[in-house]
Parts: structure tokens; sequence; C-alpha cells
């Protein structure tokens, strides 16, 4: 019946232009999709249509996190044109007080900003421009047809002439931690809002037992500060509780930011860092170091704390390989996982073919224009907007990615041509 159900929905489709529902489908709606369209109000004037599993467009999973932005508030919005149909949000203090903010800023704000920008996005789209409570399960390209079909999680169709795939990332479970699967809690889990009794209750049924933080990157940083901050608060309502030691494993010397090269020389330190290579280590547009992939502002200043001992409780202990640490773990009451994210994705199909599970292992990479990569070949009817985190050879440059924007608007603006039925 379903199958039926589908080609009666193609059949109706044929009577509107192009023969599809959208002339571009974003898949996801959160930060990303929400920026680049108030990037670039030119692409409204094609058939736009979101897909967002959540139930707000704009803050994606910023929403869930009670921690503090790892970058400054203003490269959040550094793209988006607060003109035009994004007029609005740019007479908001809600919003332009993050937009210009040089110094990180607490992610609520930052979620609550975004809904806000979302709101003046979802209004620019129309009505039949945003499914919110969406799930993309499978992405199919027809070259033939020079169609996209998305299939959703419940069971419906829906056909555009592009697709951008803008999904996010998650943390999948680490291999290494396998035999000690039971007890580890993904770092998102542990910063999110939604899970803070959870995790106070995990702390006092430790028993006296470590908590072991896996990871030395700024989830794993964000992860201790909440640890710390809700340890205390457990102390003050269960006072006498047995509560943990937090134990941080690193598998290698962090990586600091500094602003040029000379104060990296002049501030590294043997042991607590590692220690930078001034050719592939330093951005060449900036002089930064370690812009993309080190630590920096909180994260930073937790992180030379913890190693010079002055964070109570909380201990750093090294294990290049996380075998090492095997009696740590089997030791601990929690184990939080901060390795890393990838991008998460749907079934990716070419002409009939599966060419890339959204279970996959690989990354999910694109070309400089955001054209989605498929076994190197770029996709005409497919793209891909910083879904995943950045690729370790250009991982130090901060001029990665930072015209995507517009490369990508301006590549959807030649292959998408405007149709006659767009919102007002």
């Amino acid at each position: 019946m379903a199958h039926q159900d589908h080609r009666a929905s193609s059949t109706a489709s044929l009577a509107r232009p192009c023969g599809t529902d959208s002339d571009i489908a974003f898949v996801g709606g959160g930060f990303r999709t929400t920026t680049f369209l108030s990037s670039a109000p030119g692409l409204l004037r094609r058939r736009i249509r979101v897909h967002e599993r959540g139930s707000t467009l704009g803050p994606g999973g910023f929403a869930r996190y009670g921690i503090t932005t790892t970058s400054i508030g203003s490269r959040f919005f550094k793209h988006v044109d607060l003109s035009g149909p994004f007029a609005a949000p740019g007479r908001s203090r809600t919003l332009t007080d993050v937009a210009r903010a040089e110094q990180p800023v607490a992610m609520p704000r930052l979620a609550t900003a975004l809904t806000e920008l979302g709101r003046t996005l979802q209004d620019a789209l129309g009505p039949d421009g945003v499914r919110l409570g969406s799930t993309v399960v499978a992405v199919h390209a027809e070259s033939a047809r020079q169609r996209v079909t998305l299939e959703l999680a419940d069971g419906t169709r829906e056909s555009s002439r592009h697709a951008v795939l803008a999904t996010g990332r998650i943390e999948r479970p680490h291999p290494e931690l396998a035999p000690w699967r039971a007890k580890v809690l993904p770092s998102g889990t542990v910063i999110s809002t939604g899970h803070r009794a959870e995790i106070k209750d995990r702390l006092l049924g430790a028993a006296g037992r470590p908590v072991v933080i896996v990871g030395c990157s700024h989830s794993a940083m964000s992860a201790l500060q909440t640890l710390l901050l809700l340890r205390a608060e457990a102390r003050a309502e269960h006072p006498g509780a047995l509560l943990p030691a937090l134990q941080v494993v690193r598998r290698g010397p962090a990586r600091l930011v500094y602003d040029s090269a000379d104060l990296a020389r002049s501030g590294q330190k043997p042991g607590r860092e590692r220690l930078f290579d001034p050719v592939a280590d330093v951005c060449p547009a900036t002089g930064i170091v370690y812009r993309d992939s080190g630590l920096r502002h909180e994260s930073r200043a937790l992180y030379c704390a913890l190693w010079a001992g002055e964070v109570p409780g909380a201990t750093l202990l090294d294990a290049p390989v996380l075998a090492d640490a095997a009696d740590r773990f089997d030791r601990a009451g929690l184990i939080v996982q901060a390795l890393g994210y990838h991008g998460q994705a749907p079934d990716i199909h070419l002409d009939g073919a599966l060419l890339r599970s959204g279970e996959s292992p690989d990354r999910l990479l694109a070309d400089d224009d955001g054209a989605l990569l498929l076994n190197g070949t770029p996709q005409s009817l497919l793209s891909v907007l910083r879904v995943e985190p950045t690729p370790l050879d250009r991982r130090d440059h901060s001029v990665y990615g930072s015209d995507l924007y517009h490369r990508l608007a301006r590549r959807l603006d030649r292959l998408v041509a405007p149709t006659a039925e767009v919102h007002a």
C-alpha cells in the first residue's frame, strides 16, 4: 500500500513546476541551514523546503547544551545578511547581542538567537517551506531525471531538484571502549540540560568509584566543567555522600590556541601540550596557531589548570592507547566518551545503487563548493553543508570553509534556476 501511495503522489506532483515538490530540499534545519539561507536571501526565489526532525527551526543541537560556546558569539552569525527578509532579527537585541559578541556566550543564549532567526526564515519560506518533526532516512538521486527523492521515516516520499545535507554530527560508540559499553555515556549526554538529574544520580550512584572522561577535546573539557558543577550540587544536597573523583584520560598532549607563532614559542610548555610545527600548524591567513583544532577560551583555561593540579578532585592521566587505561575503566563508576564526532546522514543512493549507508564509518566528503563527493566524484544533485568536522589535512587552517557559504550559494544559483512558484 505504501508503494502504491508513493506512485500516486509522484503522479500528482507532475502538475507542479519541474515535477517536484521543491527546487532545493535541505535535510536538517539547524544552525547550518538557518545561517546559510540567511546569508543568501537570493536563494529564496526558489521553492525551498527544509526537513527538520526537531520541533524548532534554527538552534538544532545547540538547544540541548548548558555550556559556553567554544568560539566567540559573532563567529556564529558572521555570514548572516540581516537585511531584506531578515531585517527583523537585525533589530532584535536577542540576536544582535550574540552576533556582536567578541567573547564566548552561554549556549542557551545562542540557541535563543538562532530560534529567532529560524522563525524569520520560516516566515520567509512560507507554510509549505518547512517540515518540522520530519526525519529523512534515505536520499535517492536520479541522474537521468535530474531529481532527488527523499524517503521519510513515516514512509512518505518527496521529490526535489536538489538536496543539501545539513544533518549535524553525532558521537558514535568508540570501539576501544566496547568492553565497558554498559557504563559509557557520550559527552553530549553529560552536557545536555535534559540529563542533569540523571547525571547527578549517576555521580551519587558511583559510590565513590571514579568517573573517567576519555579524551582531551573541547567536549571533554565541557563534560569536566559540567561534572564539577553537578558534583558540587550533589554535595550540597546530600551532605556526607561519597562522591567520585574525576579523571581525564588523554591520549597525547593537547593542542592550545595561540594568537601567533611568537606567542606559542614563548608560552608553550613541553608535556602540557603538543609543540607546534611552524609550517604545518599555523594558519597562513591569520597566523593563529591551532585555530581549528586547539583548545581555546574556557576549555583552554580549565585544561591548563587541570594539568597544573589546580582542579580539586580531578586529575589528568596519560594513555597513548586506551587499553593502557583498562584498569581505570574497570574501576570506574561511569565513563564519559569525548573522542570526537562524526557526521550523520541518511542512506545515499545514486541511480538505484546504495553508495553510502547512513551507518558508514567513512567521512561524508564535499569539495570546496559544497558538492557531495562519492568515490571522489562531485555530485551535481547533492550538496553537503559542513556536516563533518574539519578534515585532518585542513584542520589548522582557519581559511578552510571560510567562503563555503558564498561558494555553495553561487553553485546552487547556477544549478537550480528559479521556478514560477515561489514563496511570497
